[in-house]
């Protein structure tokens, strides 16, 4: 089955399932997410054959109309999976949350399990050695791991580009160089050092990669590109050479069984300032035929990175909205005329200058309305904060009830493909 054609039965699929009754119970959003009973592990054994005779994933495998479709049925799963859990738990298990790369705390992992927390995002930089890494990924996963249904693993994310972007510096993690340096090398060796990178964080327990950056910086703006050109995290200055590494960093990640995440569409290279640090930060050249969504749109087709959104302004696309909370960008052009259906997560959505004028909470919610999937927060506390502001909402709002079980449903599919 082709890649489009997989899309669209798999959007219908999963569209008629959530119709079919899988409603989630309202509950006081006020309160903690209770947590979901299951294994503590970070991993499981291949989920259609967890869980109970009566359980969700047996009721989703018993329906006839799917049993000859492997696609069909991982959805219909997922759908059940998310029918049992709250609506609260549902809403606080979108948001992704920044803890340090030297490790959370036994109090700090206590409190996101708390709240409801399954993703987490390492974050700063760490010059802590392999195995020390692995050991306090390790009890981020045992710790949150009841967060999920199922025995589905929690999600651990780095942000691994090279060069200045690098969060693990420590002993046992290869010295990337930048993206551009990377760009110039042959396709047999990016490919044989992104596969070295991926194993690496595999064997730590990491399983996402804020990574590859598929902007487009041209030869004339170059270190003007405040966010992107400065550091060197462009592969090339054109869509065509950004395309030909991205896909090659896309399949080395995935291979080793970590997820990778292009960014940041529609594209972050045609800007000089950046939104981690001033606000209005606007594009008004990007449009929905230009060049610079070459590489998105291929990543799109390959159909193995997921997809992170800039905190930019397109006047182009959305003259009112910064690119996390507009309609237009998420739901028409990415999920719409490109055909994207997997997991949409947010450029940091807590520390960026950009979004600041929008209350924390918030910032989760509009993104969410927007048709985002997975807010990221690298401010813990804050991260908290849009948990509790999103599942609260969700109690008193149907349409946004709506959405957020359907990104939950579409991050259980993940977990599910992940461990199938």
């Amino acid at each position: 089955m082709s890649t489009v054609l997989r899309r669209t039965v798999g959007l219908s699929l999963l569209g008629t399932l959530l119709l079919s009754g899988c409603t989630a119970p309202a509950e006081n959003a006020d309160q903690p997410a209770p947590s979901i009973a299951g294994p503590t592990q970070p991993s499981s054994p291949n989920p259609s054959n967890s869980g109970s005779a009566t359980g969700p994933s047996a009721a989703a495998s018993s329906a006839s109309p799917t049993e000859a479709d492997p696609e069909a049925q991982l959805q219909q799963q997922a759908v059940a999976l998310a029918g049992s859990m709250s609506l609260s738990e549902q809403a606080r298990s979108l948001v992704m949350a920044g803890v340090s790369a030297d490790g959370a705390s036994a109090a700090q992992i206590a409190s996101l399990k708390k709240s409801g927390i399954s993703n987490v995002f390492l974050r700063g930089r760490s010059q802590l050695s392999h195995t020390k890494i692995s050991s306090s990924v390790r009890k981020l996963h045992e710790g949150l791991g009841t967060n999920v249904p199922d025995g589905l693993p929690v999600w651990v994310a780095t942000d691994q580009e090279g060069g200045f972007v690098r969060v693990l510096q420590g002993t046992g993690f290869t010295k990337l160089p930048t993206a551009s340096e990377q760009g110039t090398w042959s396709q047999k060796k990016l490919r044989s050092n992104i596969s070295t990178l991926g194993s690496e964080l595999s064997e730590a327990g990491i399983n996402v990669n804020l990574a590859p950056v598929a902007d487009v910086v041209s030869k004339n703006l170059g270190t003007g590109n405040a966010p992107i050109g400065k550091f060197g995290r462009q592969y090339a200055d054109n869509s065509a050479d950004v395309t030909s590494s991205i896909l090659v960093v896309n399949q080395e990640l995935s291979d080793s069984g970590v997820h990778p995440v292009v960014k940041h569409f529609p594209g972050l290279g045609r800007v000089s300032l950046n939104t981690d640090t001033h606000a209005q930060v606007t594009d008004t050249k990007i449009g929905a035929g230009s060049n610079d969504l070459e590489p998105f749109k291929a990543a799109i087709e390959q159909d193995l990175a997921w997809v992170m959104i800039s905190n930019a302004k397109y006047t182009q696309l959305d003259k009112d909205h910064d690119a996390p909370f507009s309609t237009k960008i998420i739901t028409d052009l990415l999920r719409g005329d490109l055909g994207y259906e997997r997991l949409i997560i947010s450029d940091d959505l807590c520390d960026a200058k950009q979004v600041s004028a929008v209350p924390v909470g918030q910032r989760a919610i509009k993104f969410v309305q927007a048709g985002g999937t997975m807010p990221l927060c690298v401010d813990e506390n804050k991260s908290l904060t849009m948990a509790s502001a999103l599942a609260k909402q969700a109690a008193n709002d149907d349409k946004l009830a709506a959405q957020v079980r359907e990104a939950a449903t579409l991050i259980l599919a993940e977990k599910l493909r992940e461990n199938s």
